[in-house]
């Protein structure tokens, strides 16, 4: 067999069946091989052909790896996946094949010019690039034997990258996943091959179950991939903070974080502040250490990223709660992205109309009173109601329309007294506002006592929020630990409540009070995103 030293010794040769393929120029190359720009004389167009690396042609292993790439890229057909034409070997017995030749740039040489994309842009390329992957995570039939028997099997790309990412120039942005030179057929061999006793991959954007050499991956070490991609693509930093440190990164510290170390909040990373807690979870989730965390398949995580951007900064969905729910997927997952998600902090919509807008039952006629002793009722001054057991509909508009009697003991709550149950207003709250007092009391005198318990929670929830206003934390805190978890209010009180705690615990540290702020930055759930940024504050307030 003849060697050829280098890539650039095939430059104007020609190659294939009857010599169909001229080879034009390098454009690139991996560990595998190399990539050549080609023209195909029998179709007049230009084409991708990737030789065999002339140092790895006497590896029948690698012989083996690169015939493969070529029967898994042929067979994975998706609009999203580089396609494979034709193939063969050369007279020196290199093998090769050739693919579409695509028009664009990698994902690399985009963040290089742009360096941060927009939440839309970065979710329209992982889209993408989840649907050919859900293809081969899938499996393919893999013909052999002269097509007489055939081998379904499932194909893990294993060195996803923004570099094997490629953004096509159409008019809507195509995104296709390219070079499966080392593509994983489940139960096959291990990470580690004879040939070259190294890792298969790019350490930056490797699994920890990938690093350790496990022969069984699945999908789920692409995912973990995908994660450190999409946290790039909206960061322009890595999880592990190794992206502002001017030295080189050694391949031990890649697997070390990888392996042992948390990945930073991604709202943390300057600029990402705007980002949802949502769509944090979701890239978080991906960055799990342990496969069975994170999503159990791309279709799933793609699913959670078209739900996470229907969610602002502070966790509120933009579009009908119940809508935006049925969108996430489920997980029993401890610490999943399905906790993270902020419970709809209103009623159903068929609920609050039927506490608020509806109007009692219109009483039934009865032989009793007359219409016109029912007039007289309702002008003179309402005598006082005989107790009963069960009130009647027309007793409880009698009721709303006139001054409210005092009620008699009854052997059930009244509303007003269940209410008290749900939140106590503190002794030393500050006044509310004229007007929004006097809207939520005509509220009241509308809406009776159906309306009652949403009345007095809107005032909770205003008075929290005025202490928030007035940085009177202590009783923003106080107050917001009295309202329980079936009120309606719960969750938007759980977000001011969360904020007085860092702001307290800022202010404390500010004083002096380290200890004090650490007790009350302790209290804030270690998964929401202000957690981290009260520790950093509260570290470089007290020199820690």
């Amino acid at each position: 067999m003849n060697s050829l030293s280098t890539s650039d010794s095939w430059i104007g040769r020609m190659i294939g069946d009857n010599q169909r393929y001229r080879l034009e120029k390098r454009l690139g190359g991996g560990g595998m091989g190399d990539v050549f720009l080609a023209m195909d004389t029998r179709l007049g167009q230009q084409v991708a052909l990737k030789l065999l690396k002339d140092t790895l042609v006497a590896s029948k292993e690698m012989r083996k790896r690169f015939e493969r790439e070529v029967e898994v890229c042929a067979a994975l057909q998706s609009d999203h996946i580089v396609k494979v034409t034709d193939c063969g070997v050369t007279d020196e017995k290199f093998p090769f094949y050739v693919m579409e030749y695509l028009r664009g740039e990698t994902l690399r040489e985009l963040l290089q010019r742009e360096k941060r994309l927009s939440v839309e842009h970065t979710l329209n390329i992982i889209n993408q690039v989840c649907k050919g992957l859900q293809l081969a995570h899938q499996g393919v039939t893999l013909w052999r034997n002269g097509a007489t028997k055939s081998e379904h099997i499932q194909v893990v790309h294993r060195d996803l990258k923004p570099d094997n990412i490629f953004l096509v120039s159409t008019a809507e942005e195509l995104v296709k996943i390219v070079d499966f030179g080392i593509a994983k057929i489940r139960n096959e061999s291990s990470e580690f091959t004879n040939l070259t006793s190294a890792f298969l991959g790019t350490f930056r954007y490797a699994a920890p179950e990938q690093l350790k050499g496990e022969i069984n991956l699945d999908g789920r070490a692409d995912i973990y991939s995908l994660g450190i991609i999409l946290y790039e693509m909206l960061s322009k930093a890595d999880p592990f903070g190794f992206s502002i440190k001017a030295r080189s990164i050694s391949e031990a510290s890649w697997i070390f974080a990888h392996t042992s170390e948390p990945p930073t909040p991604l709202r943390s990373q300057s600029g990402c502040e705007s980002l949802s807690p949502q769509l944090e979870a979701v890239i978080m989730r991906c960055l799990q250490k342990e496969p069975e965390k994170r999503f159990a398949t791309v279709e799933e995580l793609n699913q959670a990223l078209q739900a996470a951007v229907n969610f602002d900064l502070y966790g509120v969905a933009k579009v009908a709660p119940e809508d935006t729910i049925a969108q996430l997927p489920s997980s029993n997952v401890e610490g999943s992205f399905e906790e993270t998600i902020p419970r709809p902090l209103t009623a159903p919509p068929a609920k609050r109309e039927d506490t608020i807008v509806q109007t009692p039952p219109a009483p039934q006629p009865t032989p009793h009173p007359t219409p016109v002793k029912r007039e007289d009722t309702i002008v003179q001054t309402p005598p006082a109601p005989q107790p009963t057991p069960h009130p009647t509909p027309a007793k409880r508009e009698e009721t709303i329309a006139q001054t409210p009697p005092v009620p008699h003991p009854t052997p059930h709550p009244t509303p007003a007294k269940r209410e008290e149950t749900i939140y106590q207003p503190p002794k030393n709250s500050p006044p509310l506002k004229a007007g929004v007092t006097i809207a939520l009391i005509a509220i009241a005198c509308i809406g009776g006592i159906f309306a009652y318990p949403l009345v007095t929670s809107l005032l909770a929830l205003n008075e929290i929020k005025n202490f928030n206003a007035i940085a009177n934390y202590e009783e923003c805190i106080a107050s917001s630990e009295k309202v329980p978890q079936n009120s309606r209010i719960y969750q938007e009180v759980q977000i001011i409540l969360n904020k007085c705690r860092m702001e307290y615990a800022i202010k404390l540290a500010k004083d002096n009070k380290c200890l004090e702020g650490y007790e009350v930055y302790n209290k804030i759930p270690a998964d929401n995103p202000l957690s981290s940024q009260t520790q950093a504050n509260i570290k470089q307030l007290c020199d820690l």
